[in-house]
C-alpha cells in the first residue's frame, strides 16, 4: 500500500501539464513471461512459468527535451498452466462409490492485475531508457484443475491483492508515433500468503494384483511420502516486449 500511495499521486500529476510541456497519450500491447522465483518444493501455481499479456493506457509528460515522467494503467493477464495424467484406483480409496478413475489435461491458474508503472524516462535520438516502482492490483483469478474437487487438498494459502516491485526498459520512439519497447520487472512482494506448510504433495508406488481364480484386485502401496510446499519467498520475475503508439 506504501507503494501505491507513491504511485497514484504522481499518476495524477503526470495527467496535467507543467512549465507548457505537452502530455502525450498512448496506448501499448506487450506480451510476457512470468516467471515464479521460490525456495519451495514447488510453486503455488500449475508450473514456475507461464505466459501472458499487458494493455494499457499510457501518458508521458516532458519536463526537459530529454527528461521525461512516464505512467501507465494497464490490464495485466498471466496465466500458468502444466499438463498432468491422474489416475485413482478404486482401493485406494476404501471402497468409495463411485470411486477412483483417470484424468489427463492442463492445469490452469489465470490472472486480470491492475498494473501501475510510474518511470522516469530518458530519451535520446536512438533509444530511451525508463525505470522506476510498478503496483499491481488483482482484479480477477480463476483456478481450473483436472483433478476433482473431492480429490484436492484445500488452499491453504491467498493470492495477495496487492504487488510491488520495480520496472526498467529500453526502447525506441519512431517519428510517427510508433514505439517499440523491452522491459523487465521484478515484484519483491510474495504473490501468495498464509501458511503454506499445509500444502503437501502426495506420492506413493501401488502394486495391483488380479487373481484368476477369485477375480478379485488387491492392491499393496510399495512406498509413499509426503512433500511440503514450505517457502520463505515468492517472487515474480517478468520479462516484456511491447509495441505502442502515442497519438
Amino acid at each position: 500500500m506504501a507503494a501505491l500511495t507513491l504511485c497514484l499521486p504522481l499518476l495524477v500529476h503526470a495527467a496535467g501539464k507543467s512549465d507548457g510541456k505537452p502530455l502525450d497519450v498512448g496506448v501499448r500491447l506487450g506480451a510476457q513471461i512470468s516467471n515464479l522465483m521460490t525456495d519451495a518444493n514447488w510453486g503455488p501455481y500449475p508450473d514456475i512459468s507461464g505466459p501472458g499479456g499487458v494493455l494499457s493506457v499510457d501518458f508521458s509528460h516532458g519536463f526537459t527535451d530529454n527528461f521525461y515522467l512516464h505512467t501507465a494503467l494497464g490490464l495485466d493477464y498471466r496465466t500458468f498452466y502444466a499438463y498432468g495424467e491422474i489416475g485413482i484406483p478404486c482401493a485406494a480409496l476404501e471402497g468409495e462409490e463411485p470411486c477412483g478413475g483417470y484424468w489427463e489435461g492442463y492445469d490452469v491458474n489465470s490472472f486480470f492485475y491492475l498494473e501501475i508503472p510510474v518511470m522516469a524516462q530518458w530519451r535520446t535520438s536512438a533509444l530511451f531508457l525508463e525505470a522506476g516502482p510498478v503496483v499491481d492490483i488483482l482484479l480477477r483469478m480463476n483456478e481450473d484443475y483436472i483433478l476433482p474437487e473431492k480429490y484436492r487438498n484445500d488452499r491453504c494459502y491467498e493470492d495477495k491483492r496487492f504487488g510491488a516491485g520495480v520496472v526498467a526498459g529500453v526502447g525506441h520512439m519512431f517519428d510517427f508515433g510508433l514505439s517499440i519497447d523491452a522491459r523487465v520487472s521484478f515484484q519483491f512482494t510474495d504473490l501468495v500468503e498464509g501458511d503454506k506448510k499445509c500444502l503437501t504433495m502426495h506420492s506413493e508406488e501401488v502394486e495391483m494384483r488380479f487373481d484368476s481364480e477369485t477375480e478379485e484386485t488387491t492392491t499393496r502401496v510399495l512406498w509413499e511420502s509426503d512433500e511440503y510446499m514450505d517457502g520463505s519467498y515468492y517472487k515474480l520475475l517478468k520479462y516484456q516486449i511491447g509495441i505502442g503508439y502515442w497519438f
